[in-house]
Order: C-alpha cells, then structure tokens, then sequence
C-alpha cells in the first residue's frame, strides 16, 4: 500500500475512489471515477456507503476494472493510499 500526504489522488477513469470519514463513526463512500484527477463524489458519481474498511475494499474490487487502481482518501486527514486490486 503506497501512502502519501497530498490532496491530489493521480485518479483517471476506470480507477475506484474510497472516501473514508471517522467523525463520529466510520464512513467509507465507494465510486468510480468517471474523470481524470477525479478527488470527490461531487460529479453525480453512483456512491455506495458502508461503515467497515473490509467491506469498502471488497465492494471496491468488485467495482474496479482491470489494469487500473483503487484509491483510500481519509478526508479527516487528507492522506491517501493506493490499495492493491
């Protein structure tokens, strides 16, 4: 798992983007990205939410298409990492 501190995910189409949020519990939001440089669900992305890490990466896997990437986002603390497919 690749981690950085930037606000600026490498994201293209294809890829899967988690959103995660601790306060006041877990929330991951799980979407493909539907453009390049993609940071958010603003777009009108369809988002599954699901409060359990476990169950954001299986449903991003499920989403993700061969030979592209799926991105973790903590919006708490704006450090992302790359999640192997």
């Amino acid at each position: 798992m690749k981690n950085q501190w930037s606000k600026s995910i490498p994201t293209q189409v294809g890829d899967v983007l988690i959103l995660q949020t601790d306060h006041p519990s877990a929330i991951y939001g799980v979407g493909e990205v539907s453009k390049d440089g993609q940071q958010d669900f603003h777009g009108g992305v369809n988002v599954e939410y699901v409060s359990d890490h476990t169950a954001a990466v299986a449903k991003a896997k499920a989403l993700v298409l061969p030979g592209r990437r799926i991105f973790l986002l903590n919006l708490d603390t704006a450090k992302w990492s790359e999640i192997a497919g």
